[in-house]
């Protein structure tokens, strides 16, 4: 007897399928890749909006990030989509005492288990990196980015479900299944390409309307860097205000004070500092921070007059919101990072002041700044370069640590000249208390008991007087 020609792996007849069978398993699996694609599509808005931080940042997506997410949710709900039509197409009403055909019924056990155990498994990772971007983690998408990154990873998804779905097909149909799939890559390609194209919600609206509240985005505000900063521990006694400029004025130099999203005129802010310590328990407002971020193109007389206000406020704690100098990455990123400083309690008393110059000018070291409106920094009338600046403060502190630094702010410099001077002057007295603690006690100064630290203090004293222009003024005519 002649055996057939692959008799060991004889392929099955294929299904016989109705126009109307066949056209109904077409209506299914678009009506699926459509539901599908929707549900990813809303999912993904819905984790942007989890994503909106306090001051109003947003996981904002571009155009080619939401064309490429776009096109991936549209694969996978074309490919499941299909998928439907196979277990359609192959899951048929089998006959009274009728032969049973094993690879059909394998066909469509494996669409079914493929489908369910691929969404059991994309659900769960898309809930985790959801929440991870919406609750834990809040402005992670400024540290890295899965687009352009990590993109092979969406097409390895992709073409792995896409050949997985068509594994028991080729196995079971060699020949004619070859034809099948280049014609399945086709449909799936044009498909999910069209689909894409849907946007079912318009995410540039959404961007527009929670931005419209940051203060970045609405207004010019470009922060200075420094090495020494710190991050608040108690957020709920910190309050912001913002000086910057306008976007759309830009022939306007006047710079614009906001505070709750709301333009304040100088002069009305102790009304909005009222309000503040109004909602605090009055022991906790002592302790209040009033946290400043300044646009580096402010001028340090429109600065002077607003710290006045808030001496006059009984405000002496306040710090400079600041980048880090070792940023790497995104400057929004960091918007807690703030730089500690005090307004004295005599700032807006002249005669306090005239008693404290006389007690400070019996200081046997005397380190006097000065700043040009051409940017020339003099130390003890001497010309330091910027890069200088610290290691000739720390070499004429150690000369003499019983020392007061006074900083002659002229009014005409912009703050992001008035900037480095402060900053480089305390970095300057923190590593003498650094390099101190290290040769006398052998570890960290933070890592010091109170009692120590007091004594590196006491050693080198951060003593640092400012003095405006208009302070400068009246001591000489006083």
């Amino acid at each position: 007897m002649t055996l057939s020609k692959n008799f060991l792996h004889k392929e099955p007849n294929f299904i016989e399928l109705s126009r109307f069978r066949l056209i109904v398993g077409g209506i299914l699996g678009l009506l699926y890749s459509f539901s599908f694609y929707s549900f990813l599509y809303i999912m993904r808005e819905s984790f942007r909006i989890l994503s909106v931080t306090e001051k109003y940042d947003l996981w904002v997506l571009t155009d080619k990030e939401v064309t490429f997410y776009n096109l991936f949710f549209a694969f996978l709900s074309v490919i499941i989509g299909q998928s439907v039509c196979f277990v359609f197409w192959f899951d048929q009403p089998k006959k009274i005492f009728g032969i049973r055909n094993h690879r059909k019924t394998a066909i469509v056990n494996d669409q079914r288990f493929l489908n369910w155990y691929f969404l059991s498994w994309f659900s769960k990772l898309a809930v985790v990196f959801g929440l991870f971007f919406g609750f834990t983690f809040h402005g992670s998408w400024h540290l890295f980015s899965l687009y352009p990154d990590y993109n092979y990873v969406f097409i390895l998804i992709t073409i792995t479900l896409f050949l997985q779905s068509w594994n028991t097909i080729r196995l079971t149909y060699i020949r004619k299944s070859l034809k099948w799939l280049s014609a399945s890559i086709l449909c799936v390609a044009a498909l999910s390409f069209g689909l894409s194209k849907i946007n079912l919600i318009n995410y540039k609206v959404i961007n527009k309307s929670i931005l419209s509240k940051n203060i970045h985005y609405q207004y010019k505000l470009d922060l200075p860097f420094s090495v020494f900063y710190e991050r608040p521990e108690k957020l709920s006694l910190i309050e912001d205000i913002y000086v910057v400029f306008s976007k759309d004025d830009k022939e306007s130099s006047n710079p614009i004070i906001v505070a709750d999203n709301k333009r304040i005129p100088l002069d009305s802010l102790h009304f909005r500092i009222r309000d503040w310590q109004s909602m605090r328990d009055e022991i906790e407002i002592p302790f209040m921070v009033y946290r400043l971020y300044i646009h580096c193109d402010v001028k340090m007389g429109f600065i002077n007059k607003l710290k006045t206000e808030l001496s006059n406020s009984g405000i002496y704690r306040i710090s400079y919101a600041v980048i880090p100098s070792d940023a790497d990455f995104d400057t929004k990123y960091y918007p807690d990072v703030s730089f500690p400083t005090r307004i004295p309690n005599w700032y807006s008393d002249m005669t306090k002041l005239n008693e404290i110059e006389q007690e400070i000018n019996e200081t046997p070291n005397i380190i006097q700044i000065k700043q040009s409106v051409n940017g020339i920094i003099t130390i003890n009338e001497k010309t330091v370069e910027i890069a200088n600046l610290k290691s000739t403060i720390k070499q004429l502190i150690k000369n003499n640590p019983d020392c007061f630094i006074k900083n002659n702010i002229n009014d005409s410099i912009n703050f992001s000249s008035y900037f480095p001077v402060l900053s480089k002057s305390t970095e300057a007295i923190h590593e003498l208390r650094e390099e101190y603690s290290q040769r006398n006690y052998a570890q960290k100064y933070s890592w010091l008991n109170h009692e120590e630290q007091r004594e590196v203090r006491d050693k080198y004293p951060l003593r640092i007087l400012e003095l405006t222009t208009e302070m400068i003024k009246k001591i000489e005519n006083k």
